[in-house]
């Protein structure tokens, strides 16, 4: 499955696997495996998705859309005013947001700051950044 979306990408970007693959700096020995069936590292297919601006879970199969939307829609709950409960205040560390037990949790000054860094993101920057972190979340879970 990955290799076949993996050539629909570049037959749609006009481009050839060959030469994206030598544009990315990957081996050319990598094309063989992944024709007969083995997917690449996480590292690899971030990379590939970054390049497609498509999810990895596109790539891999998982998904029909190219773009997550379940990501897409939750990044963009961060921005609304319903989901934060507090506001931050000149000085303040934190702000309240609810938790998954509906209970307000402060968020800590590097939680803010990370939150502060998303919102600077654009829309494309702000999938890669959720991208990153749903893999490194499969990676804690799969510990």
């Amino acid at each position: 499955m990955f290799y076949e979306r993996l050539k629909l990408l570049c037959d749609n970007k006009g481009i050839k696997l060959t030469n994206l693959i030598q544009e990315l700096g990957m081996s050319s020995g990598n094309m063989n495996k992944w024709k007969k069936g083995v997917v690449p590292k996480g590292s690899t297919l971030s990379k590939l998705a970054d390049y497609f601006n498509v999810s990895v879970d596109y790539l891999i199969g998982k998904t029909e859309e190219q773009t997550n939307i379940h990501y897409v829609n939750n990044i963009n709950d961060i921005n609304d005013s319903n989901f934060i409960q507090g506001n931050i205040i000149k000085g303040d560390t934190s702000i309240s947001v609810p938790s998954s037990t509906n209970k307000s949790t402060q968020l800590s000054k590097e939680e803010t700051e990370i939150l502060n860094i998303y919102r600077s993101l654009e829309a494309r920057d702000r999938t890669k950044f959720m991208n990153f972190v749903f893999e490194m979340q499969d990676k804690t879970e799969k510990i």
